[in-house]
């Protein structure tokens, strides 16, 4: 956590007050897995469903302890992964998780209301997008493997969509102009609610021209340039 809190507090030093600073804080269920051990979680879902409950409810408390010091250390943006999110089924991700993750974001929006929350969990998400789309988040990061016409239809064209662009086929092995024009597909989809990015994390050996022709979409385009259909 120390070198989390004064590597924001020197990111805020150099940048100054007009470029967003992101924190990071693990989800319920990501904290959940680390005190616990991820089998052993998936398990309790059945055999001890109660006992689920109240360590969702602990570590949805744990968070502040993460978030909290990275915002007073100057991050606007708090991001929040739960990435063993995707592995748990519909009925078990709204009954579980869903309830943690809301109240990790209800505390961060009654403490601190500026702060803009970004929501990521790896994988294909595709089957809780209907209960992820009612948590009062900010950004929705989907990860590439999602269906991302699919999750603009069901999130609606009003939220804001964040990634897409497939970290290996892509950024690993592809060529600058296959990220540049990926980076476009995600855009045309998304509409004009969009943030140019990655669905997850970049490896170390991704190519460097590959991450600039990614940052050279986002500064060739403004928001409400979305690119048109391609024809045949």
């Amino acid at each position: 956590m120390r070198d989390r809190v004064e590597s924001i507090e020197a990111m805020r030093r150099l940048a100054g007050v007009d470029v967003s600073v992101v924190g990071w804080v693990e989800g319920p269920l990501a904290l959940g897995a680390e005190m616990r051990g991820l089998s052993r979680l998936m398990m309790d879902t059945y055999e001890d469903p109660d006992f689920l409950d109240e360590l969702l409810d602990f570590t949805s408390q744990v968070a502040r302890a993460y978030w909290r010091p990275q915002v007073e250390a100057g991050a606007d943006t708090i991001g929040m992964s739960d990435a063993a999110a995707s592995m748990m089924s519909p009925d078990h991700y709204e009954r579980f998780i869903y309830p943690a993750q809301r109240r990790v974001v209800e505390d961060i929006k009654a403490l601190r209301p500026d702060v803009i929350v970004r929501l990521h969990m790896c994988g294909r998400t595709d089957d809780l997008l209907p209960t992820m789309k009612e948590l009062p988040v900010d950004i929705w990061e989907l990860d590439f493997p999602v269906d991302l016409a699919r999750a603009r239809e069901v999130l609606g064209p009003e939220r804001v969509i964040l990634g897409n662009v497939n970290t290996v086929e892509v950024m690993l092995t592809g060529s600058p102009e296959e990220v540049y024009e990926s980076a476009a597909e995600c855009h045309r989809i998304s509409g004009s609610n969009h943030v140019v990015g990655t669905g997850c994390e970049v490896a170390p050996e991704t190519p460097p021209e590959n991450l600039h022709a990614l940052v050279a979409y986002a500064r060739d385009h403004a928001p409400g340039d979305v690119p048109p259909a391609a024809t045949a």
